[in-house]
């Protein structure tokens, strides 16, 4: 007859839920050290350090450095695209719910400054996942071929909002179709999202400026404003629909950190 004082096995699905608990928490020790020391302080060593385990113990969780970072990569690209997609529906219903709604060129527009203000403002409401991008973006070498290529959906589904907004506009007039894309294979290329890295890219590069310590007469979100303007404006926007567009995605931006400062 079996002792009353012996614990049940325990089920393989709880078993599974402990380990991934224990994974997550790995992972948040591991953006501890991005913050504290950098993409290039987070080591197998270090890590072990921090959660009191043994290094070797961690191979099993992560089976190498490049792996333990491009989990950490997608962690935050997840985060950065559900809360990209989240505020795109808020901005699709205040759209919907507007007494008197705006043409779609400016709605199309609006949007598209609405996503800028958003990007810009990243390292501000979600300042652990963004700086962890930049990060990577500027250190060579932390991920492998596979590695790095199993974060690449993710990447991509962060990218769709952002593309999603510029073919729309596209397609209401708001900007010009534009001319067509290849590759250097000469193979035609999504043109919505190779204006989407254009921009992407350009906006990063304006956020990195921040960084300078000569100093500039401006700050990186000004700077990211300014580029999105010009390139909008270069993608065929009407000036006077960029306009308003500007200040109709103002409200929006302003409601939305209302919100969160609740």
């Amino acid at each position: 007859m079996p002792s009353e004082n012996v614990a049940p096995p325990e089920s393989g699905d709880r078993r599974a839920r402990k380990r991934e608990a224990r994974r997550l928490r790995l992972l948040d020790l591991a953006a501890d050290l991005v913050d504290r020391d950098g993409v290039e302080g987070v080591t197998m060593a270090a890590l072990a350090e921090a959660a009191d385990y043994a290094p070797a113990s961690l191979y099993t969780y992560f089976p190498s450095r490049s792996a333990l970072l491009a989990d950490l990569q997608h962690r935050a690209l997840e985060v950065l695209g559900t809360f990209a997609t989240e505020q795109r529906a808020r901005w699709d219903a205040a759209l919907a719910d507007a007494s008197t709604p705006p043409d779609g060129d400016v709605a199309a527009l609006a949007r598209l400054c609405a996503f800028s203000a958003l990007f810009l403002t990243a390292p501000d409401h979600h300042p652990r996942e963004f700086r962890l991008q930049q990060q990577l973006l500027v250190t060579p070498d932390v991920e492998d071929v596979a590695d790095a290529g199993r974060v690449v959906p993710a990447a991509f589904a962060v990218l769709a909002v952002p593309r999603d907004l510029l073919a729309d506009a596209a397609e209401v007039g708001a900007l010009s179709a534009g001319p067509t894309v290849t590759d250097p294979l000469g193979e035609a290329v999504d043109a919505p999202l190779v204006r989407t890295l254009s921009w992407v890219v350009a906006l990063n590069g304006a956020l990195l400026t921040d960084a300078l310590v000569t100093g500039l007469p401006t700050t990186g979100r000004a700077l990211g404003e300014h580029l999105t303007d010009t390139l909008l404006l270069g993608w065929g926007a009407s000036p006077d629909a960029l306009a308003g567009a500007r200040s109709l995605a103002a409200t929006w931006t302003v409601a939305v950190d209302a919100q969160e400062d609740r």
